[in-house]
């Protein structure tokens, strides 16, 4: 019996043996199964994460660029209506300016000049127009064969308006019209560009 005791101990030792062999190897592939869908799981939410971070980082550059856009805009449509202040503020003194100008003594022998070379320049059978209080200032004016002065109430500040008819010419010399012709030089050349 004791043989036999011996053989069924180890017939047991050898299915033991095998079962453990077998449960080391079911475990080990078990592992490796996890592990490996653990790793596709790991690419797959990396991926997934990448994706949603690139994503969300364009998006969150786009609003900024757009904010920042915004943001420029509005400083710019600010300096504009600043700068549109400044024009109309040193286009009012310098219309006052010239209202003295017009007002006082220089003006009479400046728009005797400016008269004489207007009506040069339109040549005979002109018509040259000025403010009604100024008509009287030019009577004593050479003026080309034909020529007539007329009174104009649309002459604000001062200044000549001129037409030559027969020739297709038309002259605005108002003080009006040359001040106005300044605006663009203006906004050019006094440093205040808009650049954001």
């Amino acid at each position: 019996m004791n043989e036999l005791d011996t053989r069924a101990e180890r017939f047991l030792e050898s299915i033991r043996a095998e079962g453990e062999a077998a449960c080391a190897a079911i475990h080990e592939e078990t592992e490796r199964e996890i592990s490996s869908q653990l790793d596709a799981t790991r690419k797959a939410e990396n991926a997934r994460v990448e994706r949603t971070l690139h994503f969300e980082t364009e998006r969150a550059r786009t609003r900024a660029n757009r904010d920042l856009s915004a943001a420029r805009m509005a400083a710019r449509a600010t300096l504009a209506d600043q700068r549109q202040k400044i024009a109309d503020e040193t286009f009012a003194e310098a219309r006052s300016q010239l209202a003295a100008f017009a007002a006082g003594d220089k003006y009479a022998a400046w728009l005797q000049n400016e008269a004489a070379a207007l009506a040069e320049a339109l040549g005979e059978n002109a018509n040259i127009a000025a403010r009604p209080a100024d008509l009287p200032l030019l009577q004593n004016v050479k003026l080309p064969v034909g020529t007539t002065l007329t009174a104009d109430e649309s002459i604000e500040l001062g200044g000549l308006k001129g037409a030559n008819a027969a020739k297709g010419l038309v002259a605005d010399d108002t003080l009006a019209a040359r001040l106005n012709a300044q605006h663009e030089w203006f906004l050019q050349n006094a440093g205040l560009e808009i650049n954001i």
